[in-house]
C-alpha cells in the first residue's frame, strides 16, 4: 500500500515539473507563417473583385507543442466589414481576428492592413449561341438546332455583365452526328466572376438527307382552268421537271406521275401571253424547277362574229 502511495507521489511531481517546463521560456518558440484573409460579412448586393492581399504573414510566440499545431494548420484571419462597404475599402488587420491558444500571441502582422475592392451585383437575361466544329457527313444538312433552355440568366459584377448579350456553348462536334439526337452542351463562363442560372443546355440537333435530284424531260404541259381549250396552243408544249428528295424514293417515281401544267383563268388573248408552270408531284419530293418556267398561250379559235382566225406565235 505504502509502496503504491510512493509511486503515485512521483507521478504528480514529475507530471508537474513537466507543465512547468513546458511553460518556460526556454521551451517557447517563435515561428513566422501565411494565414489567409476571410471576410466574416461580405457585403450580398457586392462582388469582391480586387483583395490587394490574399493572406497575411504573421509571427507567433508560445509553447512549442502548441506553436506546431498552429503551424500545421494555420487558422485564418477573420476580417470584419463595415455594413456600408462600397467601392475600394482599406481594411486594418488585427491580431484579435485570429483565433489562437490562449498561451499564443502575435508579435508581427505583415501587412498591417489591406486593401479591397467591391463591385455592385449585376443580373441580365441572354441568349445561348452554339458554336460548331467540324462539317456533317455529306449526305446529311443540318436543320435545326433548337436549344433548352434558349437563354439564361447571368448574375455577377457589373463590369462583366453590361455588355454581355450572350454565352456560348462547348462547340457542337458536327462530325460526330450521324442522325438526329439530342445532346448535352456545357455553357462557358461568361467571366471570372459571374455565375449562371443553368451551367448546361439540352440541344436537339435535327438533321436530314441531302436530297438529290432527278430531271423529268419533255413532259407534257396540260391546260387547266379553261372551257375553250381546244381554241388554245402552248408553246412549248413539254418542259423539264427536277425534282428533289430521298433518293430510293425519287427511283421509284414514274415520269406519267410528274404532271406540269398551266392554270388559265380567262381566256388568253389572240396575241398571246406567258404563264408560269406549275407541277403535280409524289407527295415527299420538292420541285425544284421547271425549264423552261414558263410558256406562252394564246387563243385562235372563232371570233364573235364567226369568222376564225390564228394569230401568229409571240
Amino acid at each position: 500500500m505504502t509502496k503504491n502511495l510512493t509511486l503515485k507521489l512521483v507521478s504528480v511531481i514529475a507530471a508537474t515539473l513537466l507543465a512547468f517546463a513546458l511553460q518556460d521560456a526556454s521551451n517557447a518558440s517563435v515561428v513566422s507563417l501565411f494565414v489567409p484573409i476571410e471576410l466574416r460579412n461580405p457585403p450580398t448586393d457586392k462582388v469582391l473583385m480586387k483583395r490587394m492581399k490574399q493572406g497575411v504573414q504573421i509571427t507567433i510566440k508560445g509553447p512549442s507543442f502548441l506553436i506546431g499545431e498552429v503551424a500545421a494548420s494555420p487558422p485564418p484571419l477573420r476580417l470584419k466589414l463595415p455594413d456600408d462597404v462600397g467601392g475600394k475599402y482599406t481594411a486594418q488587420l488585427m491580431a484579435s481576428d485570429i483565433s489562437l491558444p490562449p498561451s499564443v500571441s502575435v508579435l508581427t502582422l505583415d501587412p498591417p492592413e489591406v486593401e479591397l475592392a467591391f463591385e455592385n451585383i449585376d443580373e441580365r437575361d441572354v441568349r445561348v449561341e452554339v458554336p460548331q466544329l467540324g462539317l456533317l457527313a455529306k449526305d446529311l444538312v443540318l436543320v435545326d438546332i433548337a436549344l433548352d433552355p434558349p437563354g439564361v440568366t447571368v448574375k455577377g459584377p457589373q463590369s462583366e455583365v453590361r455588355q454581355l448579350r450572350s454565352v456560348a456553348t462547348e462547340p457542337l462536334d458536327l462530325r460526330e452526328i450521324k442522325e438526329s439526337e439530342t445532346v448535352t452542351l456545357r455553357l462557358r463562363k461568361p467571366g471570372a466572376l459571374s455565375s449562371m442560372s443553368v451551367e448546361s443546355v439540352s440541344a436537339r440537333v435535327t438533321v436530314e438527307k441531302r436530297p438529290v435530284e432527278r430531271q423529268f424531260v419533255a413532259r407534257p404541259v396540260e391546260l387547266r382552268g379553261t372551257g375553250d381549250a381546244k381554241w388554245v396552243k402552248l408553246s412549248p408544249t413539254m418542259v423539264t421537271v427536277v425534282l428533289a428528295g430521298d433518293p430510293a424514293l425519287l427511283a421509284e417515281i414514274e415520269p406519267e406521275q410528274v404532271i406540269p401544267f398551266v392554270e388559265l383563268k380567262k381566256q388568253p388573248p389572240r396575241e398571246g401571253e406567258f404563264y408560269d408552270v406549275s407541277v403535280d408531284a409524289p407527295k415527299g419530293v420538292k420541285v425544284v424547277k421547271t425549264a423552261p418556267p414558263s410558256v406562252t398561250a394564246w387563243y385562235h379559235g372563232p371570233s364573235k362574229g364567226g369568222s376564225t382566225s390564228q394569230s401568229k406565235k409571240r
